[in-house]
């Protein structure tokens, strides 16, 4: 009997994983929120901060300075924000954005059509950080508005993460 089922033989091994390094992760997740996201440029991590959440915030989001920051090493960090809820009134013309002022044009816009009952936006990223760089060392402010009409959350999700070098 082989010890492949189907005369399958495995491939080639992938390359190997930095064995020294460990994922850092901030994930929070917001619930049962009536929190208004406004039609102007707003402080996400100001606005989000003192409500009630499961999972942290840091590393990644300072509540201090109400940035996002990110450890100071080559080393791409991904982030996503999940934003549940609806518009406010009748207006079709509705997208939300999320701008990182710091960084070089890092904006994510998302619209949703008037034919979409549920208003679930995904904003997805990542950064390509360099060590010693304006993210790394000063890190980024997130803004969140609501274009066309204010924008009711009832759920928000913040992930971030990052491999970390050992010492």
């Amino acid at each position: 009997m082989s010890l492949y089922p189907f005369g399958s033989v495995p491939g080639p091994q992938g390359i190997p994983g930095p064995a020294s390094s460990t994922r850092q992760k901030s994930e929070c997740y917001f619930s049962g929120l009536s929190l208004v996201i406004p039609t102007t440029p707003t402080n996400l991590i100001n606005l989000i901060k003192a409500l009630s959440h499961t999972g942290n915030l840091s590393p990644f989001f300072n509540t201090t300075t109400n940035k996002f920051n990110v450890y100071n090493v080559n080393a791409t960090c991904t982030f996503k924000v999940n934003v549940i809820g609806a518009w406010s009134g009748s207006s079709t013309n509705r997208s939300m954005t999320i701008d990182f002022p710091q960084t070089n044009g890092n904006t994510l816009s998302k619209t949703r059509d008037a034919q979409v009952t549920v208003d679930a936006l995904s904003f997805p990223t990542f950064f390509s950080v360099d060590k010693d760089g304006n993210l790394a060392t000063n890190g980024s402010d997130i803004t969140i508005v609501s274009n066309g009409a204010t924008f009711t959350a009832t759920a928000i999700l913040l992930v971030a993460e990052q491999m970390f070098p050992n010492p």
